[in-house]
């Protein structure tokens, strides 16, 4: 980065030196505990009725949804300037090759939990039909759902949790991060969290976090990452629709059926890790790399 850059972005200054990650969890727990608690007199009051997985995802989508808006207050309180946080669409992006991208990721996750339960279920077996369990009552697309709980479940997944995810981990929490600890490190961290907040896989979700990131660090834009998620959640719900005997397997079956096929979660990710440390490797930022905010603020004032 030149001199004149450097200058022009300490000139700007960061407000990401503001934003506290300590803020942002608290908030996520009091919304939390604030909108389940109102959510139930609501419905304990009314004569509207919500199954177990329509209340979940109506309360993440109104936790994330307050979330970002509170974030969005807190930007209008430090000046942050929203248009530096999302950037311009990239004039010469290759959509076809995030396509490419998606479905290399999608591909890294399945083997991921196949390998990740695999190895789990040698040492604690009861610990991984528990989880077995955990992953079939998440709310889920399915043929036997009303229509209106899939169109529910489908907008959450692929609009709401594309934009308010990104929005948080990407767009702040990366960017937080990386002003305290550095560019590499913020990246890392904030992918680490992303996995961990989706504990059904957690290797493959940390990895397509540090995709996203990358992907947000190198076009300086959040439209890209956002796009990505979309089309991965996407594939993910329409894969849910696919005839399957899962549902009517116990889940002892499902575990003795994990056993068998460990050996398909390593090629899976030996194929993908091949394309993916490629794209890694090719685009990965370097110490002294800006976080896109100042990134764009830095082209906006030259």
């Amino acid at each position: 980065m030149s001199k004149m850059a450097l200058q022009n972005i300490e000139n700007i200054g960061n407000p990401f030196t503001k934003l506290k990650f300590r803020h942002l969890l608290l908030r996520f727990i009091l919304l939390s505990l604030l909108i389940g608690f109102l959510l139930g007199i609501f419905l304990a009051s009314s004569s509207l009725k919500l199954n177990q997985q329509d209340l979940v995802v109506t309360i993440y989508v109104i936790q994330f949804v307050l979330l970002c808006l509170w974030l969005l207050r807190d930007f209008q309180r430090l000046k942050v300037k929203f248009k530096y946080v999302v950037g311009n669409l990239p004039k010469n992006q290759r959509w076809l090759r995030l396509v490419g991208l998606v479905l290399l990721t999608i591909m890294f996750s399945i083997g991921a939990g196949l390998l990740s339960f695999y190895l789990l279920s040698l040492a604690a077996p009861s610990f991984v039909e528990q989880a077995l369990r955990d992953v079939a009552n998440n709310p889920s697309v399915d043929r036997s759902n009303s229509f209106e709980s899939n169109l529910l479940t489908s907008l959450a997944y692929c609009l709401v949790a594309p934009i308010t995810e990104e929005f948080i981990f990407r767009g702040v929490i990366l960017q937080r991060w990386a002003t305290k600890w550095g560019i590499r490190a913020g990246l890392l961290s904030s992918s680490l969290l992303f996995g961990f907040c989706h504990p059904n896989n957690p290797i493959g979700l940390s990895l397509v976090g540090i995709i996203l990131g990358v992907l947000y660090i190198k076009t300086r834009s959040l439209i890209v990452p956002v796009t990505f998620h979309v089309l991965n959640n996407i594939l993910a719900v329409s894969m849910q629709l696919l005839p399957s005997n899962s549902l009517t397997y116990t889940p002892a079956e499902q575990l003795q059926q994990l056993r068998s096929s460990w050996w398909l979660g390593i090629v899976l990710m030996a194929i993908s890790l091949t394309f993916l440390s490629r794209f890694l490797w090719s685009n990965w930022p370097s110490k002294d790399t800006a976080i896109p905010y100042l990134s764009n603020a830095n082209k906006k004032e030259q």
